[in-house]
């Protein structure tokens, strides 16, 4: 099965690091974020990658990326011309299906769904889209919920529901669908459609059914605020995370005698740590950042290239330039 990744958008919610360092490209344990979703299509066995990018941003993201994965998946650039919606651009890339289902992920959601039973599962239910939930408690849950069908709860949805909100116990969804082609033609050739608002509310309808697959107990984390971002950070230098990160410590990085650095701390490549800093965790260094003499850290994200002034203090905070990061992006991947 082919897999689609929707890294489109402006993101808007995660301002002041975007539209500098586009969303799929902030860090998460020091790799892209973008580079972990591509790592858990590869777990679930995927021939194909295609990723849906703004035209403008393609070319950074080639460079960063490059044109296939860590295990040899072919990485298809996508380029969406204008905002399309995440329905509008499914549409669009009508040709990449290829007649057949294809799984579909956000660009900026870490989970451990089971991708490879989810496709098993759309396979033996046979609906035109499948969609992957986790149970949720109403109260907190302010995402989109699907209701299962009482004929069949495990297997079928009676309805979808854009972010209603409620109470109870909820079947929330996780973000990752796998959509047949024969779902494509509702949605119109032209314009915006968002698939969560606007598709997926009218199914089911004749022929095409509304299929669920209960995820189970995972992990998911969505990084679309700078809040979110540094919890997604926070989480993964914590191992709370998913993310099987090789090493705390980055080649190349410097270490002062007389720093202390705490239990879960991830220092990139390149990092340079002076005297008498004090790291405190969970929290990442980035790449080639520098820290100054005297500094205390604790739990925050210091972004790839930062530089932290010395005698500062950060409590819980994302440090550093968005240009700055995406810089040191694209010079660690050039080395490469």
């Amino acid at each position: 099965m082919k897999a689609l990744v929707l890294a489109g958008g402006q993101g808007s919610r995660l301002r002041p690091l975007t539209p500098t360092l586009p969303k799929p490209l902030a860090p998460v344990a020091n790799r892209p974020v973008l580079s972990w979703v591509l790592d858990h299509l590869d777990r679930a066995g995927v021939e194909e990658i295609g990723v849906i990018v703004p035209v403008a941003d393609m070319t950074l993201f080639r460079r960063i990326i490059g044109s296939s994965t860590p295990v040899g998946t072919p990485v298809r650039w996508l380029p969406e011309a204008a905002a399309a919606g995440t329905g509008g651009c499914l549409r669009q890339q009508a040709a990449f299906f290829g007649g057949g289902p294809v799984l579909v992920v956000p660009a900026d959601i870490v989970s451990s769904v089971d991708l490879a039973r989810l496709v098993g599962h759309h396979h033996a239910v046979g609906a035109a889209v499948t969609v992957a939930v986790v149970a949720r408690d109403g109260a907190q849950w302010s995402g989109d919920v699907l209701v299962p069908d009482p004929a069949r709860p495990g297997t079928a949805a009676a309805a979808y529901r854009f972010k209603p909100g409620g109470t109870g116990r909820l079947r929330g969804s996780t973000g990752a669908w796998i959509v047949e082609p024969d779902v494509l033609d509702w949605i119109p050739a032209h314009g915006f459609t968002d698939f969560s608002s606007q598709t997926l509310p009218a199914l089911p309808m004749p022929g095409l059914a509304l299929g669920l697959f209960d995820a189970g107990e995972i992990y998911l984390r969505d990084i679309g605020t700078p809040a979110k971002l540094l919890t997604g950070n926070q989480e993964a230098a914590a191992r709370l995370s998913p993310l099987e990160v090789a090493s705390t410590l980055g080649t190349g990085a410097r270490i002062d005698p007389s720093a202390h650095v705490g239990e879960q701390v991830l220092i990139g490549e390149g990092a340079q740590i002076a005297a008498d800093v004090r790291l405190t965790g969970p929290a990442v260094i980035g790449p080639h950042a520098r820290i100054g003499a005297g500094v205390h850290l604790n739990g925050a994200l210091v972004l790839p290239g930062a530089q932290v002034d010395a005698g500062t203090r950060v409590t819980e905070e994302i440090v550093g330039d968005p240009a700055g990061a995406r810089d040191v992006l694209l010079r660690l991947a050039a080395g490469r």
